[in-house]
């Protein structure tokens, strides 16, 4: 899983995008209600998590191909080329987040298929990115750059309890890892599966004893407030 630390609440356009289908039906429960804004924040998150993954591989192409030009790589053995076939996989599995979204926004009732359809998919991305380090630490391997990194924090080791100068840490796989880390954001979205996937849990009996309490007490008011009753009361 990556850490992110950035504040995850942002506004979206498919916040209220709210499922129909308990308005539509009869009144809704307040099970019901809390249900669907869990959903369509759920959509939110994933079409945001989406975006951010593929802004993020756009950015680390970027960087790959800054990396070879600081190392004199031109056309053979580009850092860029080597995790190319990596880079597109990750994008293909990102972009289905979104497409999960557009199923919630457009679905008149969510269930716990859309739950696991939306966790299967981000645990997919997950995996993508995770490979995208793999390949990258091979890479420093094959071109002997994960030797030199070694070297580099002996260095900046050294620098630490002798005084002297902060190596630097110049491999790809360093590079991968941090635009990652800096740029994409799981833990939310799977705080929000988790939320989602609660809301369509069934109740538990004390939930069900205060729903069950809180429709006596309307059918009460309701009986009280009827024009048959005043009537009969009447004397």
């Amino acid at each position: 899983m990556l850490i992110f630390n950035r504040d995850s609440k942002r506004t979206s356009r498919y916040t209220n995008k709210l499922p129909i289908s308990n308005i539509t039906m009869g009144k809704p429960t307040d099970r019901d209600v809390a249900a669907d804004k869990e959903f369509a924040t759920l959509a939110q998150v994933l079409i945001e998590t989406a975006n951010d993954a593929e802004n993020c591989l756009k950015l680390l192409k970027r960087k790959l191909a800054e990396y070879d030009g600081r190392h004199g790589n031109r056309f053979v053995g580009t850092a860029k080329s080597y995790m190319r076939s990596d880079l597109r996989n990750a994008k293909d599995v990102s972009a289905d987040l979104r497409h999960v979204a557009h199923k919630i926004i457009k679905k008149h009732k969510n269930s716990k298929k859309e739950v696991h359809s939306a966790r299967k998919h981000m645990n997919a991305t997950s995996n993508a990115l995770d490979i995208l380090k793999t390949t990258a630490r091979n890479y420093d391997e094959k071109h002997g750059h994960a030797k030199k990194d070694n070297y580099a924090r002996a260095d900046l080791h050294d620098g630490r309890h002798h005084g002297g100068g902060l190596g630097s840490s110049d491999t790809v796989e360093e590079l991968v890892k941090t635009t990652l880390r800096d740029n994409v954001n799981l833990n939310v979205l799977s705080y929000q599966i988790n939320s989602a996937d609660k809301s369509v849990s069934s109740p538990s009996i004390v939930e069900r004893a205060k729903e069950a309490m809180h429709g006596m007490k309307e059918k009460l008011t309701g009986d009280k407030s009827s024009p048959t009753r005043r009537h009969s009361m009447t004397p």
